[in-house]
């Protein structure tokens, strides 16, 4: 059954610079975004699942397989900027949202089902997911993974492109999926960014400067995003060799 007053909202611009109309290319002859949608309507956590798109083409083709869609601006910077930009046209508003990317067209249910689980527990503010790696998992040097560790109950210490923790072992890599209640997004929009964000260009680093605290919760399934028109290509190979997309 459906979490009361949790909204899924995906943000999704066209003007993407590595892959422009991104959230309208084919995925296995469906449309990105509603690959998305579907992915977290399936889930069954969610009272609403909502697109917040700049764009009238992607508006048009949410509307046509029946999704709900709202118009934000162009000039926001990021998809939190534009999930508030989305919470802002909601009344009544929800108790929390949970910001899907929509470039995640194989979001896993359980992924969901923990932010869900996160957010609404007493005193949460924000929530996000890591994936445990072992010592010998490939990533860990690699800065475009975004690598996390936690205090002894379960929140962020701190996020990084670099290998952290020091030395060889187990690690827990990021996955860019947020919970936040909607009294905690309305407020970390206003925060100025902070020299730590700046250095590691992740914006979480803000919220932690700012002493927002943000709960870390695990889960052990990776999911395919698609950054650039090869990471298509890929996963249309994939598909194609009979990869199943659950």
């Amino acid at each position: 059954m459906p979490n009361n007053n949790v909204v899924a909202i995906i943000p999704a611009r066209y003007g993407s610079t590595r892959f422009p109309g991104k959230p309208l290319a084919l995925v296995g002859g469906v449309p990105m975004i509603e690959r998305v949608v579907r992915r977290v309507q399936g889930a069954g956590v969610v009272d609403r699942v909502i697109v917040a798109t700049d764009d009238k083409r992607i508006e048009e083709a949410v509307l046509g397989f029946g999704g709900e869609v709202v118009m934000t601006p162009v000039s926001c910077a990021n998809g939190t900027m534009r999930c508030h930009a989305a919470l802002s046209q909601l009344d009544p508003k929800p108790q929390a949202i949970i910001n899907v990317q929509g470039d995640e067209p194989f979001v896993h249910p359980e992924q969901l089902k923990e932010l869900v689980h996160l957010i609404r527990k007493p005193g949460a503010s924000i929530a996000t997911l890591a994936h445990p790696m072992k010592s010998s998992d490939p990533g860990r040097e690699d800065s475009n993974r975004v690598k996390v560790v936690r205090d002894l109950n379960g929140k962020a210490l701190y996020f990084s492109r670099s290998p952290i923790p020091y030395s060889e072992g187990a690690w827990l890599q990021h996955v860019g999926l947020y919970a936040f209640t909607s009294s905690a997004l309305e407020a970390i929009i206003n925060l100025h960014p902070s020299k730590l964000e700046e250095r590691e260009g992740l914006e979480q680093l803000r919220w932690l400067s700012h002493g927002w605290k943000i709960d870390v919760g695990t889960t052990n399934h990776r999911t395919l995003s698609v950054d650039t028109p090869e990471d298509l290509s890929k996963i249309e190979s994939l598909l194609g060799d009979g990869w199943s997309i659950d």
